[in-house]
């Protein structure tokens, strides 16, 4: 005998605030008022005291309510998503000053190989500016070569290409001189061999183990602007990162 395969339900509590966050997304209960009582809810939905609660307890923890004493639960709205702060070695690469922390390997122009290419979205081959620097970060201590690339004719106007080591971070530089605003920055990690040319800039014994990183800052259009491929040894201890949980 065969039959459909059977998928488990929802849980109780998960089904009554899907109902009520579905409300408050379409404006049946509006911000400012309150929702209908713990026990007008139990007839509702048929379901135990408990059940309800949890429901609601959800929903406080996500930004939907918020409970007045001796009155219920008062609608906030939908929260607005928020995003997450970007790990410490990201603000490194976009925002540190050259001046104090890093040492300039060298600057010019370059053809962009195929994975550059692909994620500035031009031709492979064409000419970008290749800003390659060692940075030292002293809260966490962990050297980094960083690289950053542009199109050359983009960086036309900074001094992406210069000897001379930059006042202000990367991200900084180009939105101040070029006056564009980056919106946002996507991360792609992965764990690899160092190559020769990083075992040596960063001082670590061959095939040692690095963690690889490159980051795309883009316009609010979702364009590229800049790319910044970050290598830096994978510490003792493991990878790990440590995030602030922030209560409102």
């Amino acid at each position: 005998m065969t039959g459909r395969p059977l998928e488990p339900a929802p849980a109780k509590y998960a089904h009554i605030a899907d109902s009520l966050r579905s409300r408050i997304n379409n404006g049946v209960h509006p911000p400012g008022t309150m929702l209908p009582s713990e026990a007008q809810l139990v007839r509702e939905f048929a379901a135990s005291r408990s059940t309800v609660v949890r429901a609601l307890e959800y929903l406080r923890q996500l930004g939907y309510l918020e409970g007045v004493q001796g009155k219920g639960r008062m609608v906030l709205g939908t929260p607005v998503p928020r995003r997450p702060v970007p790990p410490r070695r990201v603000h490194v690469a976009l925002h540190a000053s050259e001046l104090a922390n890093a040492t300039l390997l060298g600057a010019g122009r370059a053809p962009a190989s195929p994975r550059i290419a692909a994620v500035l979205e031009i031709a492979v081959g064409e000419l970008v500016i290749a800003r390659q620097r060692t940075m030292f970060d002293s809260e966490t201590e962990w050297p980094l070569l960083s690289t950053v690339y542009m199109p050359a004719v983009a960086a036309e106007g900074t001094g992406f290409g210069a000897s001379d080591l930059l006042r202000e971070g990367a991200l900084d530089h180009l939105e101040r001189r070029r006056r564009i605003r980056a919106a946002d920055v996507v991360e792609r990690m992965n764990l690899r061999t160092a190559l020769p040319r990083e075992a040596t800039s960063l001082g670590l014994d061959r095939n040692a183990s690095t963690l690889a990183s490159l980051l795309v800052v883009r316009n609010a259009a979702q364009q590229a602007l800049l790319v910044i491929e970050q290598v830096m040894p994978v510490p003792p201890h493991g990878i790990e990162e440590v995030f602030a949980l922030a209560h409102a």
